[in-house]
């Protein structure tokens, strides 16, 4: 009789998988196959600039097409438009070098020995130098830009004089990008002795040397100065010797009051939970690299510092939290507060961007369409005496603007049961797609201000809101 199981062992053969391609693609990086495939080339072309077996070339040129990572046309081969992004040589941000090194250092090829006799290997010394320099590509695919977005955000102002420190900020390109978004400002890394010298070279090679400096020492034991607007604390939680309240106290005695600390790192929830990518740092967790600190721990640390939780910021390879020095609150006048509503006016009536661009011609819209649009997707069945009522405009410009969209069929009108002299207006297919464009617009830009709100107390939301509606109203006495 056979034997019957709910499971699949599917996953195992696609682990398998992944481990040959990863074999492979590390193989064909070595190789520098990738750099020779900027345009199309044949399997010979690449055979001759490789001093490789033509026939073998092919075979892999085959494989990595199979892979998704090159494309074919007939006989020609070449790169995917991301494979020319990161493994081609010829790209700015070419990742392979670093792909290569973190294959090395990660490497799980001794697991078994480690786990059956930890003293019987020596333990690897980690080139921290090296991973500098070939980290500073990886840097420039999103965490820098990432994070200029979060500092635009928290201060709009670009002429504002500020004050960073990049605590274990390697090559400080964090550092030197902070300061061409704020001239005025200056930076400061904080690095061990050895990845120092490599940052002051980068420095030189920037000419950033007078407005980013650099501390070569221990941050668990020297001071790190101050007071900074803005501390930087990327995936060094794991090297803190000693109570973790005590170091988070010492970046908090280190920030002016109301300045910034953002720690960039997976943390697990709670404690003795599972680490996330648990399996990218088992070699060094094997080697002796302490566990990272779980969330609760953390939280505590802040706590205990005087640190007000603010937000979650960035993704992927950037996934961090923001926090606030002081809990106070701050004293703020009624003139304060119109100063800031005038601003707002002016600069959402002189913007330059009056047509949004979701894509294509077909996803353009003038930015009053598109509010219709989302008020008629909030409010399925609303009818244009209510959105004229809401927009604070006349009949006449409603019914145009819905003509305009009902001709580009983004929106259908039903008859209202309860009045036959009416509408209800509701959105088509493409009319969801244009509201949901939208929103990732919003959330793409004000993501910040989104988070900001929704960490807020109700009794502040409320008088927020409050202040908006009265200020709505008043604004026909200024149309």
């Amino acid at each position: 009789m056979p034997y019957h199981t709910e499971n699949s062992p599917g996953r195992y053969y696609e682990t398998m998988r992944r481990y040959q391609e990863a074999q492979l693609l590390f193989a064909a990086i070595r190789l520098n196959v990738f750099s020779h495939l900027d345009t199309p080339q044949t399997a010979q072309d690449v055979a001759k600039a490789l001093d490789c077996d033509p026939c073998q070339v092919r075979l892999l040129l085959l494989t990595l097409t199979s892979c998704g990572w090159l494309g074919k046309l007939g006989e020609y081969y070449m790169n995917t438009p991301e494979t020319k992004d990161y493994l081609s040589r010829n790209s700015n941000v070419f990742l392979g070098d670093a792909l290569l090194f973190r294959e090395n250092m990660t490497s799980l090829a001794q697991l078994e020995e480690k786990v059956k006799s930890p003293e019987a290997l020596p333990k690897p010394a980690y080139d921290f130098s090296e991973m500098a320099r070939v980290s500073i590509p990886e840097l420039y695919t999103g965490r820098v830009q990432a994070f200029l977005k979060q500092m635009a955000a928290l201060y709009p102002d670009p002429l504002r004089p500020l004050r960073l420190l990049d605590l274990g900020g390697g090559t400080g390109i964090l550092g030197i990008e902070f300061t061409k978004q704020f001239p005025n400002s200056r930076a400061v890394i904080f690095e061990a002795p050895d990845v120092a010298e490599v940052t002051k070279e980068v420095m030189r090679e920037h000419n950033k040397e007078g407005q980013v400096g650099v501390i070569a020492g221990d941050f668990n034991t020297d001071s790190l100065g101050g007071p900074y607007d803005v501390i930087v604390a990327s995936g060094i939680l794991n090297f803190v010797r000693g109570d973790l309240s005590d170091f988070i106290g010492k970046l908090s005695a280190s920030l002016a009051e109301d300045g910034k600390l953002l720690i960039v790192g997976q943390f697990g929830d709670e404690e003795d939970g599972v680490p996330p990518n648990m399996v990218g740092w088992l070699s060094g967790f094997l080697d002796g690299l302490p566990l990272p600190p779980d969330g609760e721990a953390l939280a505590k640390a802040v706590k205990n510092a005087g640190l007000t939780p603010m937000e979650a910021v960035g993704a992927d390879r950037y996934e961090g939290r923001l926090y606030r020095k002081g809990g106070a609150e701050e004293t703020v006048s009624s003139e304060d507060v119109i100063r800031s509503f005038i601003e707002l006016n002016e600069r959402i009536a002189n913007s330059r961007t009056n047509v949004l661009n979701f894509g294509s011609e077909e996803m353009t819209f003038y930015r009053g369409e598109i509010h219709i649009l989302k008020m008629i997707g909030d409010f399925p069945g609303i009818h244009s005496a209510e959105l004229a009522r809401k927009f604070g405009i006349t009949r006449p410009v409603v019914h145009k603007s819905l003509q305009k969209l009902a001709d580009r069929d983004l929106i259908r009108r039903e008859d209202d049961a309860a009045d036959k002299k009416r509408a209800l207006l509701y959105l088509t297919d493409k009319g969801q797609t244009a509201y949901r464009a939208h929103e990732c617009y919003h959330d793409e830009n004000d993501r910040a201000l989104f988070a900001f709100l929704a960490d807020m107390p109700g009794d502040k939301l409320a008088a927020i809101n409050g202040f908006l509606n009265h200020a709505i109203g008043l604004i026909k006495n200024h149309a």
